[in-house]
């Protein structure tokens, strides 16, 4: 004979309940685990929290660029700022090359003396005291060239002389260091010939002298100078003399040299001529430094 189950001790955990949609799931039973549930899925996520510092890197990111451009600026304005004056100071550099030459310096011979070699820049001297920097030397006897750097000192002034021969064929001499009429040949500039058969009388200068006739009133010495440089008076031609009429004539200057004088300019004027060949002139003079 077939022998009954024995009862069932009842479970201490109850067969769960299945969970309905839309409704509230059931909470676990106590003192035991209970199974996690999954979201429903009526029911959303919660929206992601942004990463930590985002915004405020974003920000120093930008700071950091803008610093780096203008550091890139500043840089890039210094560079302009030396290239200008680099450029100036080459312009500068080649304004003085080109008012200041350089002068390469003369190679000088091995085991020569230097004291042996004549200075380049030191005035050529010469036996009469001529010649300057930047000027030939003079051969002796000649004299020094006259230019406005002359300095010419007044011996005298508006000196009265009457020149009368005694006849038509005698000539009466001058001496303008003095002045004084009727002189030895020696010491004479020039000779007055009434010359009666001519229109008016004549001079003609002597060896040595020079003179123009391209001359006024009131002419400086250095005027006188390069009237006779200009248009000089020929050797040996005579001169007619007219009224108010005017001569520059400089002095012998070997002469001068010789008898310790002076080498003179000067200035003559014919006052009047009279019918008898009686001529009256005036006589303005200066020393000229033979140096």
């Amino acid at each position: 004979m077939k022998q009954p189950d024995p009862p069932q001790e009842p479970s201490a955990n109850p067969p769960a309940t299945p969970h309905q949609p839309g409704t509230t799931p059931p909470s676990p039973p106590l003192g035991g685990t209970g199974v996690p549930q999954p979201w429903p899925p009526s029911a959303t996520r919660a929206p992601s929290a942004p990463p930590p510092g985002g915004a405020r890197g974003n920000r120093f990111g930008a700071v950091v660029l803008g610093i780096a451009v203008l550091a890139l600026l500043a840089s890039f304005g210094s560079a302009v700022v030396s290239w200008r004056a680099l450029d100036q100071a080459r312009t500068a550099r080649d304004i003085a090359s080109a008012r200041s030459p350089l002068v390469a310096p003369t190679a000088t011979p091995a085991g020569s003396e230097s004291s042996s070699l004549p200075s380049a820049t030191g005035p050529a001297g010469t036996p009469d005291g001529g010649g300057g920097p930047g000027e030939p030397p003079r051969s002796p006897g000649q004299p020094p060239e006259l230019d406005e750097r002359t300095v010419y000192k007044p011996k005298y002034e508006a000196q009265s002389l009457t020149l009368n021969p005694a006849d038509c064929f005698t000539e009466m001499r001058v001496d303008l260091d003095e002045p004084r009429a009727n002189v030895g040949s020696n010491g004479a500039e020039f000779a007055m010939d009434p010359d009666c058969q001519s229109a008016a009388p004549n001079v003609q200068l002597r060896t040595g002298v020079a003179g123009s006739e391209v001359a006024r009133a009131g002419m400086r010495p250095q005027e006188c100078a390069d009237a006779i440089r200009a248009a000089p008076i020929a050797n040996d031609a005579r001169v007619p003399l007219r009224k108010n009429g005017f001569l520059c004539i400089s002095t012998n200057f070997a002469k001068a040299r010789e008898s310790r004088d002076e080498w003179r300019m000067v200035l003559v004027e014919v006052v009047s001529i009279s019918n008898d060949r009686a001529v009256v002139i005036k006589a303005t003079a200066w020393d000229i430094p033979q140096d």
